[in-house]
Formats: structure tokens, C-alpha cells, sequence
């Protein structure tokens, strides 16, 4: 486990280390131009589907604590855009918000985040939460280490169903889905965008009987400013089979669709029968719900898929009637401090956020917002609220969905912001698309499309997949057919 020393992130609060990005004073007095510079105030973000919950419990913690010494002000934001919107204007921006983890790399490095230096928050941190989340909220400030997230969300893909056209048998399989699909006329399913998140499904699928896979992202990345990138590898057999797996379902006329025009809710929408299911997380609840009606909602795991005969032709690290189940990036929505928070705040602040990150506030998170805790041991709680008629069966699957599919997924391992945007944002998910579509990869344009259907079309692409990963730029030049080294 990574060890943080509290004495060591104290003396991290100095004017030099915490400038903020865009010239505020972290440790100034509170001005004008500083996160609710106009006196006592806090201002909270949080997600939009969230805010009344958050605007209630944190009024609660105010009355209950007379020497709080603050007031505060909850507002909900896309949690989607929330990172950019601190980086664009951080001086602007709350004092704590709400982001994904995997922005906390890029917000600590352009110094609009503040580390956590409460050793009691700290310690209720590393209590509470899962390895695979204790590894994510990490950064760097100064060279040095720090703890700068605080999960209080977890979220993670399934799988969005008609039950009215599915049977629970079928939907436990992408051949079965299928076999559903062929008898409605329609898609077996969808996914709600064609980005790296979305895309995690295939990229992310393990073997069913032991996960085993041979995909790494940025395995073993160090968060130190200008450290390694760790090690990547999207080139094994296992992706290679899978990848002319969803190839030919996607070609199937009854297999995998990209989203239409009018949406994914359209899709699924029964009157519509673009697909019969959709991959999509618990913020897409509300509209699959909408599209299908809760009487026909079902919800399950992401599902298992056999490899082919054609799938596995030329390869040896796999075989026909090997299974595989979709992955998914299994994530936490983290608290954090803005930098620019007035230092007169931090101690205050540091105390609200153990309070709102606290077992207690996410259960009462689940019930009331449908939030899935990130704690270790949650899905106890959440099977006794379904017990006890606190929550509907629907609401239930969502979270019991989510809870389970942290075990076929990794959380995105960006520690820093230079490896969220050469996963995101140099053209890797846009050469995965065209992977699976067999056409031209958007950043060579020498590939014809004969050669996307090849194996050696396959490999070349996902070897520029993993270029784009490690460097953010196109190769000069690819191997030798049958002779992709890891870039390093």
C-alpha cells in the first residue's frame, strides 16, 4: 500500500507549492477573486443528480457543529466536464468538487487540487476503500506524493435489457442476445458512446474462468512529474481473438450496434427495436427507464461471449469455445480541495469532507440518489435495503450490477494528466472504432480497408493503439507483419 505521511503534506501547504493555476493565492486571505471569497461560505459541487441530497446533508453537519465556523453552498454540476470547467477558470470554481478519479493526475499537476493532509480523513480513507482504489487517488506536487482524492462513489458499466423481448438466460450471453434479437428483427445492443470509457467492454473482456488477460494500461505508471509511463500492451492473442470476435458480431445483422443519430435511449426505446440492450452505467438509469418503462427494465452483468473458430485462426495464445465476459473501468467519483480554497478553509473543509465521504452519508446516498457506495462492503448494505422493501428490484440490480462488475473491470489508471489525454484524446478510441467497422484508421490513412479485415490489419492497428497509449503520436513506421514488440 502507498504510505502518506501527514507532516509531510502540512508542510506542503505554502504559497509556493499551492499556487493555483490561473495565479490564485491557495493560502491567501480571503478575497473576491478566491472560492467563496465572500466570507464564511463553502461552496460544495457536486453531481446535478445529487444536489438536494448534499444541499440537505450538509445544512445537517452546520447545525449539528456550532465551531464549524462556515457556512455552505452545495451546486450541482456535469461531473462529466466538471474537471475542465476547474482547469478553465479554477479561481471560479467551488472550494470542494466532485470529479472522476482519473482527472486527478491532470488536476493536481496543473495545481488547481490541494492534497489532503487530515490524518484522520487519511485514515478513514485507507479503512474504508478497496487496493484498487487506494491506488488511484494519488498525485504528485513538488516531486513528492500525495493523497488528493477522496471516494465516495463507485460506478462501473453493465449491461440495460428489454425483458419483454429477453429472457434472463439470454442476456447472460452476447450468442444469446443474439438469438433474441434474430426473433425480434432488431440489434442484440448498443453502447451508450464510441469512446475509451465506452469501448472498455471489449478492450477490458477477461477470461470467465480465471480473468486472465493480456491487456495492460499503464501498468506499474509512476505519478512522480516526468516518471514512467509504466507499461501498456493491447497486442496479445486474447485482444487480437476478441477484437475479430465483435468484428464479425458487429457485421452480424443481428449483433453489435454503434448508437444511432437519435441516441441510444432511441435504440432501446421498445417501439423503436433499434437494439434489445444497451452497455451503459447507473447515470444512464433514469433515461433506460424512460426508453423501456421499469416494468421491462432488466439489468444484469455485462455479458459472456465464446470465441469463434475464425476469431482464433492464426493464433496461438487462445482457442475455439474459449469464454470471455465484457469488462468495464470500475471507477470512484472522488471529493477534492481546490487550491485556490483560502487556507483559512482547509482544516474546515478537510472536516466536511470526512463527514460526506462517511459510510453513513453514502448509505444514505444509495437510498435517496441511487449512488452506489465506494466503500469495501457495501453490497451488504444494499442487499438488506432490498430486503427490507427500501428499495425496488430495479434499483437494487443497478447497484448489485455495479458492485459485481468491479471484478471483471480495473479502475482507469491515469495517475497523471498526460496519460488521460494520450488515452483519450490521440485518436486511440477512433482507431478502435475503425478496428471493429474494417475501415481506414483515422490517423494513417495508408490502410486500405481489405487490410483491416487481415490479421495483419488487426495487429497493425492494435499496435497503433498502443503506440498512441505510450507516445500520444503515430509511428514513423510499423513492424514487420507477425512482429509487434511492445513500444516502450
Amino acid at each position: 500500500m502507498k504510505k502518506i505521511i501527514a507532516l509531510l503534506v502540512l508542510l506542503a501547504m505554502s504559497l509556493a507549492a499551492l499556487a493555483g493555476c490561473s495565479g490564485g493565492n491557495a493560502t491567501g486571505s480571503n478575497s473576491g477573486n478566491t472560492p467563496g471569497g465572500n466570507g464564511g461560505v463553502i461552496r460544495v459541487w457536486v453531481g446535478e443528480e445529487s444536489v438536494e441530497f448534499y444541499k440537505k446533508v450538509c445544512d445537517e453537519y452546520v447545525a449539528a457543529h456550532s465551531d464549524f465556523g462556515f457556512t455552505v453552498e452545495v451546486k450541482g454540476m456535469d461531473t462529466g466536464t466538471i474537471a475542465q470547467v476547474i482547469t478553465n477558470d479554477p479561481i471560479a470554481a467551488a472550494d470542494i468538487y466532485t470529479v472522476a478519479h482519473d482527472n486527478i493526475g491532470k488536476l493536481a499537476a496543473t495545481k488547481c487540487a490541494k492534497p489532503i493532509g487530515d490524518q484522520s480523513l487519511i485514515d478513514q480513507i485507507l479503512a474504508d476503500n478497496p487496493e484498487s482504489f487506494r491506488k488511484v487517488i494519488y498525485s504528485t506536487l513538488n516531486d513528492k506524493e500525495y493523497l488528493f482524492g477522496v471516494p465516495y462513489i463507485s460506478q462501473a458499466l453493465f449491461l440495460y435489457y428489454n425483458k419483454a423481448l429477453v429472457t434472463e438466460e439470454q442476456a447472460a450471453t452476447f450468442e444469446g442476445l443474439r438469438e433474441a434479437a434474430k426473433q425480434a428483427g432488431t440489434k442484440a445492443i448498443t453502447v451508450t458512446g464510441d469512446d475509451g470509457f465506452n469501448m472498455s467492454f471489449a478492450l477490458l473482456a477477461t477470461r470467465a474462468s480465471d480473468h486472465a488477460t493480456t491487456v495492460k494500461i499503464y501498468e506499474g505508471a509512476e505519478s512522480v512529474s516526468g516518471g514512467a509511463k509504466g507499461i501498456s500492451n493491447c497486442q496479445g492473442d486474447d485482444t487480437v481473438a476478441i477484437v475479430r470476435w465483435l468484428q464479425a458480431y458487429a457485421a452480424d445483422p443481428n449483433g453489435f450496434k454503434w448508437a444511432s443519430p437519435d441516441g441510444w435511449d432511441a435504440d432501446l426505446d421498445k417501439s423503436n427495436k433499434g437494439a434489445l440492450a444497451v452497455i451503459g452505467g447507473a447515470w444512464h438509469y433514469n433515461t433506460a427507464k424512460a426508453a423501456l418503462g421499469e416494468t421491462n427494465l432488466g439489468i444484469a452483468l455485462i455479458p459472456t461471449f465464446t470465441l469463434t473458430e475464425e476469431s482464433v485462426k492464426g493464433l496461438s495464445g487462445v482457442k475455439a469455445g474459449d469464454v470471455y465476459r465484457g469488462g468495464t473501468f470500475a471507477d470512484c467519483k472522488c471529493f477534492m480541495i481546490n487550491a485556490n480554497s483560502s487556507a483559512d478553509k482547509y482544516v474546515a473543509e478537510q472536516a466536511l469532507i470526512k463527514y460526506l465521504s462517511s459510510k453513513e452519508i453514502q448509505n444514505r446516498s444509495y437510498l435517496e440518489c441511487l449512488n452506489v457506495p465506494a466503500y469495501v462492503g457495501a453490497s451488504e448494505f444494499i442487499k438488506k435495503c432490498y430486503e427490507e422493501g427500501k428499495v425496488s428490484e430495479s434499483q437494487y440490480n443497478l447497484a448489485a450490477m455495479q458492485v459485481s462488475m468491479a471484478e471483471w473491470g480495473i479502475p482507469q489508471p491515469f495517475i497523471t494528466g498526460i496519460l488521460n489525454t494520450y488515452y483519450y484524446s490521440k485518436n486511440g478510441p477512433q482507431v478502435f472504432r475503425a478496428i471493429i467497422d474494417k475501415s481506414a484508421y483515422p490517423t494513417t490513412g495508408d490502410v486500405i480497408l481489405s487490410e483491416t479485415e487481415s490479421l495483419a490489419g488487426v495487429r497493425k492497428g492494435l499496435y497503433l493503439i498502443e503506440y498512441l497509449w505510450m507516445h500520444g503520436t503515430t509511428p514513423k513506421e510499423f513492424p514487420k507483419e507477425n512482429d509487434y514488440p511492445t513500444p516502450a
